[in-house]
């Protein structure tokens, strides 16, 4: 079918439908033609007339949202970069002051979003953002610096923030064995995946997007206010049609208290599922046990740093991230670091370090989060403390060899380097022995 006839019709019938339609990259424009004819049981080729009739009846009653945002989302890339100056000139001159840059990428890729989900389409076969994509990519490939393209920088940037986001992941599972917030002192935490009611399948992205943010925001405070301490890593992803869910790998204690017979994880769920009632509770895909830690961190990280996805942690430090990061790369005048004192930055980032069990620090990976301070509950960070109780009999030990570690000592670093120093003296005397009498 001549698209041109359609239009043709379309015109003739309302110059504003027109207009508005022509705003439309040509290949949201005919796929959303193909949609009415679908939709209405009509013929591109022989039923022109009667599709722009309905074409000019549906148009009104998409999402305001997504038809404001028809000329934004059929831009290039070059185009895009090129109305940023424009309205960067624009709102300059109106204003005295310096005026932040506008950055329409994002807003640009979450019309296209809404566009797909009204026309049931999958990323992968919207030619539009993938023209898009390699547009900017060839861009960001052709901009250097020292030798080094603008894409590399953030191809690393975001492997490295991968990395971060795995070692402190790590490190929560390891803390929360000591903690008693896992299954058993030997095994990990659960899995939880959770989605949102199938009405949000048919809203616009940012509204699905608010929804579960504002959801898993609620858990949390319910939590806080019931006093339930937990910690987790979460991931937001997208479901083929682009609809936000979210996985969560969550610590909590699984033991009965003597006022009520339910756990802290009972009443955690209560919590979850009273914000996600249109789950199944008794589904066993829905809530796991975890019995390979890393296999389940790699899953919820495997589309770590694509367009549209988040990746946090619950129970933690807010800005945990820069505290490590600082810590790590040795930046020790970072004001994130301000609240640690010189002994503490220095023993914490030998425990980070830490490469294999032999090093003369004995120390596990869960020890970092306890030297840092690093969660948000004060229950929590007092394990790490010398004047606490030990809550928990049965890990008196791992306790107890934590806190001698993290809390570093004059008296305990004369001590290591003295053992070490012997044990130094005992390898030279008997390799000058050996040589000497061989």
């Amino acid at each position: 079918m001549s698209y041109d006839i359609l239009e043709q019709h379309i015109y003739e019938n309302s110059v504003e439908i027109y207009d508005t339609l022509n705003a439309l990259h040509p290949f949201y424009r005919y796929k959303l033609y193909q949609k009415v004819a679908e939709s209405c049981r009509l013929s591109l080729d022989n039923d022109a007339q009667e599709l722009a009739l309905n074409a000019i009846r549906m148009l009104p009653r998409l999402n305001k949202s997504v038809l404001d945002t028809f000329e934004l989302m059929s831009y290039s890339y070059a185009e895009l970069i090129q109305y940023q100056g424009i309205l960067d000139k624009k709102n300059q001159k109106n204003s005295d002051k310096p005026v932040k840059k506008t950055r329409l990428s994002r807003s640009a890729n979450r019309a296209r979003v809404n566009m797909r989900r009204v026309l049931k389409i999958n990323r992968e076969d919207d030619e539009v953002q993938k023209d898009f994509d390699e547009n900017k990519k060839q861009r960001y490939q052709y901009l250097k610096y020292n030798e080094r393209s603008v894409q590399d920088s953030l191809d690393k940037k975001t492997s490295n923030n991968r990395k971060r986001d795995w070692m402190i992941s790590c490190c929560l599972n390891a803390s929360m064995k000591i903690s008693c917030m896992t299954q058993d002192p030997c095994s990990s935490g659960w899995f939880l995946s959770l989605t949102l009611p199938k009405k949000y399948h048919s809203l616009s992205f940012e509204q699905a997007n608010d929804e579960i943010n504002r959801r898993l925001n609620m858990i949390k405070k319910y939590a806080e206010r019931h006093g339930i301490d937990w910690t987790g890593i979460f991931a937001i992803e997208l479901h083929k049609d682009e609809t936000p869910h979210i996985h969560i790998i969550y610590f909590v204690n699984n033991e009965k208290t003597y006022i009520s017979q339910k756990t802290d994880r009972d009443r955690l769920l209560d919590i979850v599922f009273q914000f996600f009632n249109n789950e199944d509770q008794e589904r066993y895909e829905l809530n796991q046990n975890i019995t390979d830690f890393e296999g389940v961190l790699g899953y919820i990280f495997k589309d770590y740093g694509k367009p549209n996805t988040r990746h946090g942690f619950i129970g933690l430090r807010r800005d945990i991230r820069r505290v490590w990061n600082s810590l790590y790369i040795g930046n020790y005048g970072d004001t994130s670091l301000s609240y640690l004192s010189d002994k503490r930055l220095f023993n914490t980032r030998q425990l980070m370090k830490k490469n294999s069990w032999n090093d003369i620090i004995d120390g596990i990976p869960g020890y970092v989060l306890f030297s840092l301070d690093g969660f948000k509950s004060d229950y929590l960070n007092r394990i790490g403390k010398n004047d606490d109780p030990i809550r928990w009999i049965g890990l008196s030990r791992v306790i107890l060899k934590m806190r001698e570690c993290i809390n570093f000592s004059y008296k305990t670093a004369c001590n290591l380097l003295l053992k070490n120093a012997r044990r130094s003296y005992v390898l030279d005397f008997g390799y000058s022995y050996i040589y000497k009498y061989i």
